[in-house]
């Protein structure tokens, strides 16, 4: 009994610091233990793991022991896969455009990847969020070794304000393939902010300022925009925290 009160406070804790996808295994394997049924907080970790698997917990694509280029950041917060969609944004040619994407399309694994990762940046300009959503789910489920397609999948939920709990999961896998990359730090902690402001749960600060911390010891110094958006993020919550005490 004791022993489930602290894989209880565990899964708890796991959850709060962004470990969402261990918390999610460690909740399911001590519902699968028939004397924890009786436990009192059984209902409690049902109810989380519903949750979870409620957010596409249970069918998140693996990724496989390969290794893969990870993509840089450039100064100006873009990336090399993004700029099919940049040419088309200057020219506005749709005809070009979607040749482009089809040869993607016809290409290798990692070539379809970019091409959902192309439509689902262009939807979210053209303001389609469904459409962009399936998009990026492709992207990620075609190569889900390629941080930049978990990362900006999980920033599109957090600006859009879709679930914090599926962009928490995305944001932590993105981390974990790439842990040098500032600006998957910057939107974990974003994603934090979120949870902190929809679920009222104070607990989560500690993540999120550690997270931020991260974020801008990782940045290049020619990051000059992010470690401005970050500097901007810290000063906001500083000023929240005065106004709550």
């Amino acid at each position: 009994m004791v022993k489930q009160f602290d894989e209880v406070q565990q899964i708890n804790e796991l959850f709060l610091s962004g470990q969402v996808k261990e918390s999610y295994q460690l909740a399911k394997t001590l519902l699968a233990d028939s004397t924890f049924t009786d436990h009192d907080s059984y209902t409690t970790i049902q109810q989380h793991v519903e949750l979870l698997e409620a957010n596409g917990y249970a069918n998140m694509p693996v990724p496989s022991a390969e290794k893969v280029k990870q993509s840089v950041e450039r100064a100006d917060g873009s990336y090399p896969e993004r700029d099919v969609l940049a040419a088309y944004i200057g020219s506005q040619d749709d005809k070009q455009f979607g040749k482009v994407v089809d040869e993607l399309l016809a290409g290798s694994v990692e070539a379809q990847a970019n091409a959902y990762y192309t439509m689902a940046e262009y939807f979210v300009l053209a303001k389609e969020h469904d459409k962009a959503l399936v998009q990026y789910a492709e992207a990620v489920k075609l190569q889900p070794n390629k941080a930049l397609y978990w990362g900006a999948f999980a920033q599109y939920l957090n600006r859009s304000e879709g679930s914090p709990y599926l962009a928490l999961r995305l944001i932590e896998e993105a981390t974990q393939l790439d842990s040098m990359n500032p600006r998957w730090y910057y939107i974990q902690g974003n994603i934090f902010l979120q949870l902190v402001a929809t679920t009222k749960n104070l607990s989560y600060l500690p993540a999120l300022e550690e997270a931020w911390e991260k974020a801008k010891k990782r940045c290049a110094a020619k990051q000059v925009a992010l470690k401005m958006d970050i500097a901007k993020s810290n000063d906001m919550l500083s000023q929240w925290r005065k106004q709550m005490l």
